[in-house]
């Protein structure tokens, strides 16, 4: 079976030898290995600060909550994404606002979110999507409402030259396990050149030896999870070159097919390709009966969302540019483990099933 996705696994020599050092320590909880991976998260993303945080959900609800946000604010999100973000943004009590997105890089529609924007609107989450970065942030960012980007899947992304997540006033990004980059599964962090928000997420993630009580959380990253993120963070490179390697090889394999689209760059922007979409032309195939073809072929494929937000949260579909994508959309495998002559194999499936 070729895999929809994998994490990436590094160097398993020099994971043993940080694991050792740490047992050697004693010190198995946050301590010099967090202290580090926060360093050089800062470093890359070059921002003041960086909080490591349990997952990137946690880092979302710290992020919403430094900001802020309670149960008289309304936040607007994308309706073509995964269900993290709404939920943490119900975690604090406030309204999600659920906009459309672009049809050209599946991020957020300035035009929708303009639409939506009222005077309880404390705060707009702009996750970059399967390694495109999102065209209209500038005009979001415009709008004079905190903008928390979330880079997850677009880490290394670029629009003229600038990495996504120097842009919004708080960076998030999740290193759940088949992620641009992983620790040991789950794990998140919180960046920001915001003194304040820094204070308050950082405090806000352990509960224990305060003096003032307030609700706190166990949100806190582990040594473990941290060294691998160091390894992980050290590889970034290798793994977007292999990505854009993919992506190539798939574009030039689909050249002459003309029942699918496959999605590029939009203009001044540098993609890292998380994820490899096609959309299908004809609009009479059937998005599940194609899924099983392919896994009658050993191949894994899935929909770019389990179910727009729209969907999942109210019953109904609103969001129409989401609807089409979730119609005619599939991801196919792409990760920097896999190999050309797997991704050959799945060119010539999608040709016999779809071209």
């Amino acid at each position: 079976m070729i895999h929809h996705s994998k994490p990436y696994i590094v160097d398993k020599k020099q994971i043993f030898q940080y694991i050792k050092q740490i047992l050697d320590s004693n010190q198995l909880a946050e301590n010099k290995f967090v202290q580090l991976f926060e360093k050089q998260l800062c470093k890359f993303f070059g921002t003041k600060y960086a909080v490591c945080v349990s997952s990137g959900t946690s880092a979302l609800h710290l992020a919403l909550l430094s900001l802020g946000i309670d149960n008289n604010s309304e936040v607007i999100i994308p309706a073509f994404c995964c269900p993290a973000v709404l939920n943490a943004v119900l975690y604090t009590g406030a309204k999600p606002v659920i906009a459309d997105v672009n049809l050209e890089d599946f991020n957020l529609s300035y035009e929708d979110v303009r639409k939506k924007v009222t005077k309880k609107t404390k705060a707009i989450i702009l996750p970059h999507m399967f390694g495109y970065p999102a065209k209209d942030i500038d005009k979001i960012l415009n709008l004079n409402i905190p903008v928390i980007e979330d880079t997850t899947q677009s880490i290394g992304a670029k629009i003229n030259n600038i990495l996504v997540g120097r842009f919004g006033k708080i960076n998030i990004v999740s290193f759940y396990a088949t992620k641009m980059i992983t620790t040991f599964g789950e794990g998140g962090t919180v960046l920001t050149n915001d003194k304040k928000i820094y204070e308050t997420v950082n405090d806000l993630k352990k509960y224990d030896k305060k003096l003032s009580f307030k609700v706190r959380y166990n949100y806190k990253l582990s040594e473990v999870q941290a060294a691998m993120g160091i390894l992980q963070l050290r590889q970034l490179e290798d793994i977007i070159e292999k990505r854009i390697k993919i992506f190539h090889h798939y574009k030039n394999g689909f050249k002459n097919c003309n029942k699918i689209r496959i999605f590029e760059p939009i203009k001044n922007t540098q993609a890292v390709f998380y994820r490899f979409i096609i959309q299908i032309i004809d609009k009479k195939q059937n998005i599940e009966q194609i899924i099983k073809k392919y896994r009658q072929f050993g191949i894994e494929v899935a929909r770019p969302v389990y179910v727009p937000l729209d969907k999942f949260y109210t019953g109904k579909f609103y969001c129409e540019n989401s609807k089409i994508l979730y119609e005619t959309t599939l991801s196919l495998p792409i990760y920097p483990s896999l190999k050309i002559k797997e991704v050959d194999y799945v060119i010539e499936t999608t040709k016999k099933i779809i071209c």
